[in-house]
């Protein structure tokens, strides 16, 4: 067996080299782009809406002629700099009208350009459509997704008593409406129901348990848009409010600061992590003016009595309602907010400032540990901020600072200097005081609670070769008072360093290396103190289109965890993605192996998966893992995905804990999703 193994490995780790055609697959350049911007998974991360962004340009390209700023920023993959290089060109110079010419533009590398060209396109400067136009541009979407675990766990069958923990069963039911008359009206209805989570019975009478809904118009230029319904609020550099996906540490190293896109639709299926009220964005030239109102309920620990009162000792954010205790937490606080936004953009510089006035009722009041001490409690918050983008040729300055009603203060202040396209470098400070008290902020951290953190980036880019792009950061951070994980004052520091080689169309690699060192909260003798955790990771991988319609990918990666005991894992996998040109289906497929000696040297790969939808499972213990994602056109307006993935272990006989836990060796994934467009 074990030779069967190694003769495995080493037949899947060549394979690749048998590659001879090129394959342009949108899906392939979608996945490097999400996991370059992905190190963690966490509540606060909806990842899923840079996917819907990007496939929804894939299938109706930006006119790269008519874009704005905002529409450029939606690409992901241009910083501010390169944005404003690109305005002026087309200020100076007009439209383009081929790819080649947008080499001219300084900071816009071939590699830049091939990840650009099949989410732009080249059209008229101004694009005149006849009165009514929008309303003959009429499209409907409609998905229909269904995903589960063949193997039930732990929650979903009876206790000795009788009683089953889950309400409902182990699958998760979505379902997506999408309307636009062109650009001015669009609208969705969102429904999700998580597994375990009762359907059409129980305390779900209503059917799905999560409903989600919004109208926008774009009335004119000046009443740009008016939305109704739930929708994200992003704003400076998210020190005061960002809500959905937001950038931090990755390959990217000099994409560190944010461009706001102001207020949009929610399309998520994020229950608690969004607004759902009024809002409105006026347009006054160079300046413009967002307002919003929102009034909801959200999920949370609720505690207290009659006679001394309710209040919430934490807020919740899974949007799970399997169990009694969950089903009592669901909608137990209301969260009242408004505020607003505006912006003035100069020549090459643009000011901003952001308000938020929130209310909670029933009162917060986080438990009385001590690294609770300057959280937020009580009903009423208010944050404010000041931030500004300065961009003069190959230099960009950017910073926010903020305050909230607590008196605590916050500061973010970055720099990107592109000194030519073969050099560039990034830097960006944050102090976040101990008591700044924001629950909407999302920024540059290394922490999620926006508080207690002082920490230095610093970012460089390289092309010493036509081929070789080297990039390098390091982050040193310090919290100044106890956090969660710590038990006294502490600091760490991330590294990572990255050669990226592309020799040619047909072939690129790269090889990564990124080290974690934080003081971290252990028990030692009977106490907790304050030990160093050191987390080394060595990545290579590899990709392959020479065979026509053909994409192989090979990854290997190694684990080295360091705390109380030393600990080592890796992981290797062989992708396969196939797209023939006369038959409308594509697949992909991966085997992966992995052995790690536990959890703490656990290694993260990115999976190709259903559309609009993301998938990064955390590799650990001993065993293998393989899936196929089929992606097959029905009609013109109907198409399909089926995803069957299956992990097994070889080191256990029982996997998870808890209400998880699944009896046996093996846990079975399967997906099925319905595109119907009209």
């Amino acid at each position: 067996m074990r030779q069967l193994k190694i003769i495995s490995i080493v037949a899947f780790l060549f394979l690749p080299f048998m590659a001879t055609t090129q394959n342009h697959d949108i899906s392939r350049l979608i996945e490097s782009i999400v996991e370059s911007q992905i190190n963690s998974i966490d509540e606060q991360t909806d990842a899923a809406l840079i996917i819907e962004d990007l496939e929804k340009l894939a299938e109706n390209p930006l006119n790269v002629n008519a874009a704005s700023p905002a529409d450029f920023a939606k690409l992901y993959l241009l910083n501010e700099v390169q944005i404003s290089n690109l305005m002026d060109y087309l200020r100076e110079f007009g439209p383009v009208y081929t790819i080649y010419e947008l080499q001219a533009i300084e900071g816009f590398t071939p590699e830049l350009l091939q990840k650009m060209e099949p989410f732009i396109r080249f059209g008229p400067q101004e694009e005149k459509k006849p009165v009514g136009d929008s309303f003959s541009r009429i499209s409907n979407q409609l998905l229909l997704r269904t995903t589960g675990t063949v193997q039930k766990a732990k929650g979903f069958l009876p206790n000795d008593d009788g009683n089953t923990p889950y309400e409902g069963n182990q699958y998760r039911y979505f379902t997506r409406y999408g309307f636009e008359a062109g650009k001015r009206i669009s609208a969705g209805m969102t429904a999700e129901k998580d597994p375990g989570e009762a359907f059409f019975s129980c305390s779900n009478n209503q059917g799905f348990d999560f409903y989600s809904g919004y109208i926008s118009a774009n009335i004119s230029k000046t009443l740009q848009n008016i939305t109704v319904g739930d929708f994200l609020v992003r704003s400076g550099q998210g020190l005061v409010i960002w809500q959905g996906y937001t950038t931090g540490k990755s390959e990217n190293v000099l994409g560190i600061s944010k461009n706001g896109q102001g207020i949009k639709p929610s399309t998520g299926v994020d229950e608690n992590l969004f607004f759902r009220g009024v809002s409105t964005t006026l347009n006054f030239g160079r300046a413009n003016l967002s307002l919003f109102f929102s009034g909801k309920n959200d999920d949370g620990n609720l505690a207290g009595n009659d006679s001394l009162g309710f209040y919430v000792t934490s807020l919740q954010t899974s949007g799970y309602h399997r169990t009694e205790n969950e089903i009592a937490d669901e909608n137990s606080i209301r969260n009242t907010n408004f505020g607003g936004t505006f912006n003035y953009l100069f020549r090459n510089l643009k000011i901003g400032a952001s308000i938020v006035s929130q209310q909670l009722n029933p009162p917060f009041i986080p438990a009385g540990e001590l690294y609770n001490r300057y959280r937020f409690s009580g009903d009423k918050n208010l944050n404010g901020g000041i931030d500004y983008q300065f961009v003069s040729g190959k230099y960009q300055l950017f910073g926010e600072a903020a305050i909230s009603k607590s008196g605590g203060k916050a500061v973010v202040q970055g720099a990107v200097i592109n000194l030519n396209d073969q050099l560039g470098f990034s830097a960006l400070y944050r102090h976040f005081d101990r008591n700044y008290q924001a629950l909407w902020a999302n920024t540059f951290a290394e922490g999620t609670n926006m508080s207690n953190e002082s920490g230095l980036y610093l970012g460089a880019r390289l092309l010493p070769l036509k081929y070789v792009m080297l990039s390098a950061y390091s982050d040193f951070y310090h919290s100044g008072w106890i956090n969660y994980s710590t038990a006294a004052p502490a600091s760490g520091s991330d590294v990572m360093f990255q050669a990226a080689v592309n020799p040619s169309k047909y072939f690129d690699f790269y090889i990564r290396l990124k080290s974690e060192e934080k003081e971290t909260k252990f028990i030692q003798e009977e106490r907790y103190v304050n030990l160093p955790e050191k987390t080394n990771k060595l990545r290579f991988h590899f990709n392959y289109r020479k065979i026509q319609h053909i994409t192989l990918k090979t990854r290997v990666e190694f684990s080295k965890y360091k705390g109380t005991a030393q600990e080592n894992g890796w992981m290797i996998f062989q992708d396969f993605q196939y797209k023939p040109e006369k038959l409308p289906l594509s697949l992909s497929a991966r085997i992966a192996f992995f052995n790690t000696d536990s959890y703490n040297s656990r290694i993260y790969a990115y999976e190709n998966d259903l559309l609009y939808t993301f998938s990064v499972p955390a590799f650990y213990d001993k065993g293998f893992r393989s899936y196929l994602n089929i992606n097959y056109k029905i009609t013109n307006k109907i198409d399909c995905w089926i995803k069957i993935a299956n992990t097994s272990y070889t080191d256990k006989t029982v996997i998870s804990s808890g209400y998880n836990e699944i009896q046996g060796n093996k846990r079975t994934e399967l997906k099925f999703q319905l595109r119907i467009k009209i």
